[in-house]
């Protein structure tokens, strides 16, 4: 990591702390780099904006959850314990990051396009990780996908459609109280049981 790159890191978990504290509207990006003890210029520099600099934190936590899953999704022995492993991974992520969504996604209406560019590509990222459970799950001849590109993209979907089925609105960006995240969590288990049985081979039911 060169020091540019070093430097915007400093930023994110500078920006990542406050805005869990005190909210995105209640935070200024003069009080981020007086926190680096940093220009307001030089901040500017790597973030021309407060919605960019947000961005960037989503994308930094979201980031984070994808390395670690990386290197233990390949351990798990069945699919479904994988898929189980990515379900309670992403749950704890925002457990540990409750109060960053909390504070920053409330005044947003929307969400900003520089955000919705980053769920998207983290959406990507996740539907090439199942891919890659269902891939070995056929090599393992634990399963039996024709076309495991476009079924982990169908997966990724149901999984994502419990949030919106607890939800009391989908309309506005905010998050779901502790107790829909638990519903959430039980759901998105069972969905994934439901389909992964019926994506085993004969033999293996």
């Amino acid at each position: 990591m060169d020091s540019s790159d070093k430097k915007k890191t400093k930023i994110i978990e500078a920006a990542t702390l406050r805005f869990a504290r005190f909210g995105m509207s209640k935070t200024t990006m003069a009080e981020i780099a007086n926190d680096l003890s940093l220009s307001k210029a030089l901040l500017y520099y790597y973030f021309p904006d407060k919605i960019s600099l947000y961005a960037a934190v989503v994308e930094h936590i979201i980031q984070e959850m994808n390395d670690q899953l990386s290197l233990e999704l390949p351990q798990k022995a069945t699919p479904l314990e994988a898929i189980n492993h990515m379900i309670d991974m992403r749950i704890r992520f925002i457990s540990n990051y409750y109060n960053f969504f909390l504070h920053t996604s409330s005044p947003l209406k929307e969400i900003p396009e520089a955000v919705a560019k980053v769920i998207h590509r983290a959406q990507q990222t996740e539907i090439d990780l199942v891919r890659k459970i269902l891939e070995k799950g056929n090599l393992e001849a634990n399963l039996a996908v024709a076309d495991p590109a476009t079924t982990a993209a169908l997966l990724v979907y149901a999984l994502a459609g419990m949030r919106f089925s607890i939800l009391k609105s989908s309309k506005e960006f905010f998050l779901p109280t502790k107790e829909e995240f638990n519903h959430i969590h039980q759901l998105q288990k069972q969905i994934a049981a439901i389909i992964l049985k019926g994506l085993m081979r004969e033999h293996k039911l």
